[in-house]
């Protein structure tokens, strides 16, 4: 009896010991980001928590969070509070922030070469130029060096839409430009400039005034914005001019941090960034569909009348477009950068996505009908 209880409690120890083992393997095998806390990455932002950009960041948070199972968290921080727009490279270079929006040309100078994105050179599809402009980011070393020197890593992009203009009466001559007072802002204060218009700078902020007051006569804004900052008030006639795409607009990440990830972690967010480079524009499109529906509609609170540029327009943004183009390039090689380089990677790279959208449409939509 003694022999047999001494074989019964060898076999539980025995048991027991191979149990442990099999915990301690199966914890050594698994990833090091499912043992490790999670990561909270601190995310600035200058904008607000609400509409297209609100929510592309709200689904970005999500994505990384859901597909990490809580590895890795988004601690966003709104309207400015890690600071200003201006601040933002600094401020995540530094790792005040981890990540964080940014908007080049609030920093020009900065990242020079990612800045070929807001060159008046086309395309007027956004798909295009947001698969444009990713793919020159993530693959230009060029471009990703001088991310580096700021201690930066490129994450993804968003983007504003193209260009419009609101007036407080309708444009139908290429002549009342002389005549016109626009406030403008990037590539098109000299474009509009050099078409003999007057151009005036100032935020967003205080146009609604300006047009109230007739200090202005025609704004340059993006469709999204125009409920947004009630300039239909006093303006009711758009001009669709649907050309210049502000491109150098983005996410970046404190490369210190970015280069202590594993690469499961890398993988990961690269992944959200992907999804999130469609995501941006079909959510875009489709929000401009329904801005464009109710401003235009018999309510008698809008009323406003889109339309299309004069003849010959279009042609002169283009020709001027590409002069500035051509200065850019020059400016910015004598900074002993490769402005020339880079802008053919991204003139090739804007022909590669034009040719497979020509063929192929918008890739959300190849899925329709076939459920």
């Amino acid at each position: 009896m003694k022999m047999k209880i001494l074989q019964q409690a060898s076999k539980r120890a025995i048991c027991l010991f191979a149990g442990i083992v099999a915990a301690t393997t199966a914890l050594v095998s698994q990833p090091i980001s499912a043992v490790a806390e999670p990561l909270t990455i601190r995310y600035a932002h200058f904008g607000a928590n609400r509409g297209g950009m609100g929510d592309n960041i709200n689904w970005f948070k999500n994505q990384i969070e859901t597909r990490s199972k809580g590895d890795l968290l988004l601690d966003i921080h709104w309207g400015g509070s890690l600071g200003a727009p201006a601040d933002v490279p600094r401020v995540v270079g530094a790792g005040l922030a981890d990540m964080g929006t940014i908007v080049s040309s609030y920093t020009p100078g900065v990242l020079d070469l990612y800045e070929v994105g807001n060159q008046l050179v086309g395309p007027s599809n956004l798909w295009v130029a947001q698969q444009a402009i990713y793919e020159l980011a993530t693959t230009s070393e060029p471009v990703k060096k001088q991310f580096a020197g700021n201690n930066l890593t490129y994450i993804g992009n968003f983007n504003a839409g193209a260009v419009q203009l609101i007036c407080k009466e309708p444009l139908t001559s290429l002549n009342q430009l002389k005549d016109l007072k626009i406030r403008t802002g990037g590539p098109y204060t000299d474009v509009l400039k050099r078409m003999g218009a007057t151009t005036i700078a100032m935020p967003q902020t205080e146009v609604y005034q300006a047009l109230s007051t007739g200090l202005v006569d025609c704004n340059q804004i993006y469709h999204l914005a125009i409920e947004g900052f009630r300039q239909y008030e006093v303006a009711k006639h758009v001009v669709e001019l649907d050309f210049g795409l502000v491109m150098a607009y983005g996410i970046i990440m404190n490369k210190d941090l970015w280069d202590e990830l594993s690469d499961e972690r890398k993988s990961l967010i690269r992944g959200v960034a992907d999804d999130l480079n469609a995501r941006v524009v079909s959510d875009h499109l489709a929000r401009v569909g329904a801005a464009k529906t109710k401003l235009s509609g018999d309510s008698d609170e809008f009323r406003v009348i889109y339309a299309a540029p004069p003849e010959g327009m279009l042609d002169q943004i283009k020709e001027y477009g590409a002069e500035l183009a051509d200065e850019w390039i020059k400016s910015v090689g004598e900074k002993g950068l490769p402005a020339q380089e880079v802008a053919k990677e991204y003139r090739a790279l804007i022909d590669k996505y034009q040719a497979d959208f020509d063929k192929n449409g918008y890739p959300w939509d190849a899925t329709k009908g076939k459920d």
